[in-house]
């Protein structure tokens, strides 16, 4: 391992763990290395790019996993990430969550707009985190030439090459410790995952259906019933909702799971539940264990009655 690198893991080791801005400006740094293709003697990012990435991480983080950055103050970078957010809300006229990638196609429609919430940042970025990311143990390392003037950083040939090299370890350290910090204002569980996954293109969530065979198996009379409005419904208007949102616990439990109407899953939007539909959840949950199943998912059922998982995590997430 060069010197240079045993530099970027001093920083990251030692970075202040008060502010997600040093490690979002790093990780944006390393995903954009990754993505060179064709290296010269020197490369050179703009804070309009690592600007854009770090964008794309925080409306991951809050819109799709509404994890808190902080306890009171709002970052600039925050702030302008959140406005984009509302915009795409205003112009969708949905609350529902998107993927950014997904989603940036609403904000380029007006570029005029979008271009200014991302000079905002560059701007935010040039006066402390460009600089600031360097220091650690009252030292400077110089792992990047900065011009803040121009709001550009600059890389030698020999940096990039080693940085796509470690690019994996160097990642992983950033994501230990942003997941550290988010865990200090969210008690959302699954962070380090959450922190993780803010740069994939796309969600892979898993099938519903098994859990859907299951569920349907313990109704009575053949009838399937709407968790939420006890109407029997149809078999082909058959959907598996998550109670506590599916987005805070960002995994698929069968003491979460009840079944709806397509219509009424589509409309919830990542609503918390109230304090009826929990209290009905786990008296369903207590239902299903009477029938004593052999299938796989009576154990989970069991665990999660006996150690009050849906009243735990209902105000986990409430808070």
């Amino acid at each position: 391992m060069s010197d240079y690198i045993k530099q970027w893991i001093e920083i990251i080791e030692n970075m202040s763990n008060d502010n997600t801005y040093k490690l979002a400006w790093g990780r944006a740094i390393l995903e954009l290395i990754i993505e060179q293709q064709e290296v010269g003697n020197e490369v050179v990012f703009t804070f309009y790019d690592i600007g854009h990435k770090m964008l794309k991480y925080y409306w991951n983080q809050m819109f799709f996993f509404h994890l808190k950055q902080g306890p009171k103050r709002v970052p600039v970078v925050v702030q302008e990430t959140l406005k984009c957010i509302e915009y795409y809300k205003e112009k969708t006229n949905s609350t529902k969550p998107e993927w950014f990638d997904k989603a940036e196609v609403v904000l380029l429609e007006n570029k005029a707009f979008y271009d200014k919430q991302l000079n905002k940042i560059a701007s935010t970025l040039k006066h402390d985190v460009c600089y600031r990311f360097k220091n650690a143990n009252s030292k400077t390392y110089e792992i990047y030439r900065l011009n803040k003037q121009d709001k550009e950083i600059y890389f030698s040939k020999k940096w990039i090459e080693e940085l796509k090299e470690y690019s994996f370890v160097l990642s992983q350290l950033l994501n230990y410790r942003w997941a550290q910090l988010l865990e200090k204002f969210n008690s959302s569980p699954r962070i380090a995952l959450k922190v993780k996954g803010i740069s994939d293109a796309k969600l892979k969530r898993n099938s519903l259906k098994k859990y859907a065979d299951f569920l349907i198996r313990q109704m009575e009379d053949n009838k399937i019933i709407d968790f939420y409005t006890g109407e029997v419904l149809n078999p082909k208007d058959v959907s598996v909702d998550h109670v506590i949102p599916w987005s805070y616990m960002y995994s698929d439990d069968i003491w979460n799971l009840v079944l709806t109407s397509k219509r009424i899953n589509s409309s919830k939007n990542n609503q918390i539940p109230t304090e009826d539909i929990i209290e009905k959840l786990e008296i369903r949950n207590q239902e299903l264990l009477k029938h004593k199943t052999e299938d796989k998912y009576y154990s989970d059922l069991k665990i999660a009655v006996d150690n009050n998982y849906v009243r735990k995590f209902y105000l986990s997430c409430k808070l």
